[in-house]
């Protein structure tokens, strides 16, 4: 084969650069130029994957930007739902004070006014003109004019200035899509969203679309169950309306996105229902990116049409002239070199080559990683922590100091700051929680703590942790993340309250049923046939059951949340198992038992009488219902030193072995079959063991088999109402302490501080006292059965007579305003010692004698 003829007359490099010689380097030329192809090409793939990627994040951002806005703008109406409900009287003060403490332009920018319109029947239409008037509206009238059966007059809209002015008086419902929306929201008793309208509003510039969003708001006591009782109940709606290009002005200016919007309020991509189009929106088909998404709100749904803008296209695109004018230089270089170097150097750029790729590709392996990291967090906003032990270090993520209310890194970061913010009295436990993770086998733990923000309130959280241990399962390090649970603790507590409320008005409806129902199975209403009488007692004794049921759970709920009052007072323990054998004899006459008493000593107890009633109620009841017909139940008493105890014994066939440990549990039922014979709430017992040891006692049981069961409770037994200890010539001091062990022991380290004492354990009992004797000084507990020891010091104050009484106020609270007192009184922290007692009795005595001075 002959080379190609060259032009001899050409430049030696020249020449051999045209040169067959030079063919391989020519071969390398054209090989490079068709790997930068490839590379390019594989770029620009990547480049609108990332672009895609991108813009579907865009996308979302957008809508959840949109969602989370109009469910804080449906917060703001349900706090004015919640004004109304509070007071149901609102005035045109109130609330304009209520939207002003909004912040709405500062926090809120893009929201038209936030407004009440007042539902008005048709006969009420005058007298509501009428008073709207006399507000200071003499030209006020609802419009648009009409005989309408149902108005809705716009009584309130703040701000009350501009276009809003406009709206005064407006009746939304005559509109029919403002009514399809607000019809939804009163029948349903929920937030409801209108679809496109024109708001009134609109009284100059550009006209804007319109939509508009209603909270119902319901008189109160009326009932709401079903759709028709809410359109009764019906009070107004709380609502705000907004101008479509305004709100979108305020949700997304911020954010700057390179991205053309469209949205419709309808399923579909329906001109006549756009409601805001983005400027400088490119046209149809001329966007490189787009998507369509769906967003249901409030009853509407809305179509977003999001389109990317060239800027965003050129952010991915705009190096790909560079990028391609360096391949084209670097195959040039390529082949220059390899016309010296020939394949040494083709094999080194090659090399170079795939190693350029393979970082390209780490880097957006890595670039996308951080990306899915970043977006999951904020996803589930949950706060990072870590624990480095070898280090002796802690990190904690922005969204974990944000929990607790700190700038990222405020406090100081060592080992010990997790024990700084956690609540006090929790540390020691959750230590040893910690200690016994780290020493056991495994590698995850998971714990609900108790942390401190930083402006003193407690914030509930779910800690979850990793540990890492070296290969002698030592922990090296501890890694985690921390969930806030207060919106879960919130809806907890809600559901708690929610079971309170329910209960409590199911009790008036099943009384009127119970009784009616008494009255017809009693025969007041005349004889009824055989079969309807049967119908009729299997009514009335399950109406009484539910009953039971129900007071049994407010008694629960009552007790959990520390709301159940006791009204301690000194009674005569055989009145009160007289009174609790009459009223039960009915009881035990109609399941045919014989119920006797055995009380061969008298005493004293210090209790709720009808709190020990119940008690004893449940004791009864349970043994009447598991002794046979004809058997005999016993209520009998024994001293046991400083204790009586109280005993109940039937002649049923025992308590189960596997039982006996839940007997005094909640719900708990020793046949819990759908099928057993003995009808219960499983909440008696529990009750029971609550009252007792509320009033300082303790319940148990003693059973055999086929012996019979004996439920038993013990109180402490009471001295005489006023324990007295006054001796000649000596100055008497009247104790007030209702607790027995604490008055007794104030009893006698005053006693042996040579005063005469004289104790009682009530408010009651202390003003009759102090109304027939002469005392030196008083020492009072502020926490008694029948009110506060701060009512007895303001009566003694006003009275000239007792206002010099020196007062030693003992009490166990952790917070005290000397402030709050007169002059005259000392106060000491429980527990106390003997001489802090007497130091403190003589302080108050020279106080008063120190006219004006003050208690150190």
């Amino acid at each position: 084969m002959s080379e190609p003829a060259i032009d001899h007359n050409l430049p030696h490099g020249v020449r051999q650069l045209f040169s067959r010689k030079n063919s391989i380097a020519w071969a390398m030329l054209v090989f490079t130029l068709l790997v930068q192809l490839v590379v390019w090409q594989s770029l620009r793939t990547n480049e609108d994957r990332a672009a895609q990627q991108q813009f579907q994040l865009l996308g979302e951002k957008v809508t959840e930007a949109i969602r989370k806005r109009l469910r804080d703008h449906e917060q703001i109406l349900l706090g004015g739902a919640g004004l109304f409900d509070a007071a149901e009287n609102v005035s045109r003060e109130q609330w304009r004070t209520y939207v002003n403490r909004l912040l709405l332009p500062d926090r809120y920018p893009g929201i038209q006014g936030v407004g009440f319109s007042q539902a008005i029947p048709h006969a009420e239409h005058d007298a509501y003109v009428t008073s709207i008037r006399a507000q200071g509206f003499p030209e006020f009238d609802i419009h648009p004019p009409g005989e309408r059966e149902l108005y809705t007059s716009i009584t309130f809209l703040e701000p009350f200035l501009g276009r809003n002015l406009a709206a005064f008086g407006y009746d939304m419902y005559s509109e029919p899509i403002r009514r399809q929306a607000m019809l939804r929201a009163a029948r349903l008793g929920e937030s409801s969203m209108t679809g496109k309208v024109t708001l009134v509003q609109e009284t100059h510039g550009k006209v804007q679309a319109g939509v508009l969003l209603y909270v119902p708001v319901y008189r109160h006591g009326m009932p709401m169950v079903t759709p028709e009782q809410r359109m009764q109940a019906l009070l107004g709606f709380v609502y705000s309306p907004y101008r479509v290009d305004d709100l979108m002005r305020g949700i997304l200016l911020a954010a700057d996105l390179p991205l053309a919007l469209h949205i419709y309020s309808s399923a579909g991509e329906e001109t006549e229902h756009l409601i805001y189009a983005s400027s400088e929106a490119p046209g149809p088909g001329s966007a490189r990116f787009s998507q369509l998404q769906k967003l249901d709100l409030y009853g509407q749904t809305w179509t977003l049409r999001m389109d990317s803008r060239p800027e965003f296209d050129n952010r991915f695109h705009s190096n790909e002239a560079l990028v391609f004018g360096l391949g084209l230089g670097m195959s040039l270089l390529v082949f220059l070199l390899t016309s010296s170097l020939a394949l040494r150097h083709s094999r080194a750029q090659a090399l170079a080559n795939e190693m350029t790729r393979h970082i390209r590709q780490s880097r957006h392996d890595l670039r996308l990683s951080e990306e899915r990291l970043s977006l999951a967090l904020k996803g589930s906003n949950d706060g990072l922590w870590d624990l480095d032990l070898e280090a002796g270090s802690m990190f904690a993520s922005p969204r974990a100091w944000e929990m607790l209310g700190y700038r990222p890194n405020e406090l100081t970061c060592d080992l010990k700051l997790w024990e700084r913010v956690t609540v006090a009295e929790d540390l020691a436990q959750q230590k040893a929680r910690l200690a016994q993770a780290m020493l056991s086998n495994v590698d995850h733990f998971t714990t609900e703590l108790r942390l401190q923000h930083k402006h003193g309130h407690v914030v509930p959280v779910l800690l979850r942790g990793y540990i890492q241990r070296d290969p002698q399962g030592m922990a090296q390090r501890i890694s985690g993340t921390l969930m806030d649970l207060t919106e879960r603790k919130r809806v907890e507590q809600m559901k708690n309250d929610f079971v309170s409320t329910v209960s409590h008005e199911l009790r008036t409806p099943l009384t009127s049923i119970s009784g009616a129902l008494g009255l017809i199975v009693g025969g007041a209403l005349g004889s009824a046939p055989p079969t309807m009488q049967q119908m009729l007692e299997i009514a009335y004794r399950n109406s009484l059951r539910l009953g039971h049921l129900i007071n049994d759970l407010l008694d629960m709920e009552k007790m959990a949340a520390g709301k159940m009052s006791f009204e301690l007072r000194e009674h005569s323990l055989g009145d009160l198992l007289e009174e609790s054998l009459a009223s039960n004899h009915a009881l035990c006459e109609q399941h045919g038992v014989h119920c006797t008493l055995e009380h061969p000593n008298d005493v004293l107890v210090w209790v709720d009488g009808l709190r020990l009633q119940q008690v004893l109620g449940n004791f009864l009841s349970n043994a009447v219902k598991f002794t046979p017909e004809g058997g005999q139940i016993r209520l009998h008493s024994s001293l046991r030193g400083a204790k009586v105890r109280i005993s109940v014994t039937d002649q049923g066939p025992g308590i189960p072995e596997a039982f006996r440990s839940r007997v005094f549990e909640k719900f708990a039922q020793a046949d819990a079959s759908d099928s057993r014979q003995k009808s219960g709430t499983g909440l008696g017992l529990a009750i029971t063991k609550e009252l007792i040891e509320r009033m300082g006692g303790t319940v148990g049981f003693d059973c055999a088999p086929d012996q019979g069961t004996t439920f038993w409770c013990e109180l402490p037994i009471q001295t005489p109402p006023a324990e007295s200890d006054s001796r000649d010539g000596q100055p008497r001091i009247l104790v007030v302490e209702d607790e027995p062990d604490t008055g007794r022991l104030l009893h006698m380290m005053l006693r042996e501080g040579g005063y005469g004492v004289e104790r009682v354990q009530s408010l009651h009992q202390a003003r009759e006292k102090l109304a027939t004797g002469q005392y030196e000084a008083m020492t009072l507990d502020l926490h008694l059965p029948d009110g506060s020891g701060m009512q007895l010091i303001d009566e003694l104050r006003d009275q000239p007579a007792m206002q010099d009484l020196p007062i030693v106020v003992i009490s166990a609270a952790h917070q005290f305003e000397q402030d709050q007192f007169p002059a005259g009184i000392v106060w000491l922290h429980k527990p106390i010692t003997n001489t802090q007692l007497l130091v403190a009795v003589e302080q108050a005595r020279e106080n008063i004698r120190q006219t004006g001075s003050r208690p150190r």
